[in-house]
């Protein structure tokens, strides 16, 4: 059963966020930040990914599966 939108989009920006400790300007691989957030499916992943982009946590890196938090990403894994 595919997990909701908001619970996948949480779990991925709290990963990269643990993953980076917070520092801005850091990427992270996408599957690593996948597996360790618990996300198997890919349409899972892709959706996780593409939601949080548009709400402006983060910012996939254009040519390599990369991903890093925006400011408003870091305040949001912040809590």
């Amino acid at each position: 059963m595919p997990l909701p939108d908001v619970e996948l989009v949480g779990r991925f920006v709290a990963v990269v966020y643990d993953l980076t400790n917070g520092q801005p300007g850091r990427f992270r691989r996408i599957d690593d930040c996948a597996k360790r957030a618990g996300i198997k499916r890919r349409a899972d992943l892709d959706q996780a990914v593409a939601k949080a982009e548009a709400a402006g946590f983060l910012v996939v890196h254009v040519g390599e599966q990369l991903v890093m938090l925006t400011s408003k990403g870091r305040e949001a894994a912040r809590g």
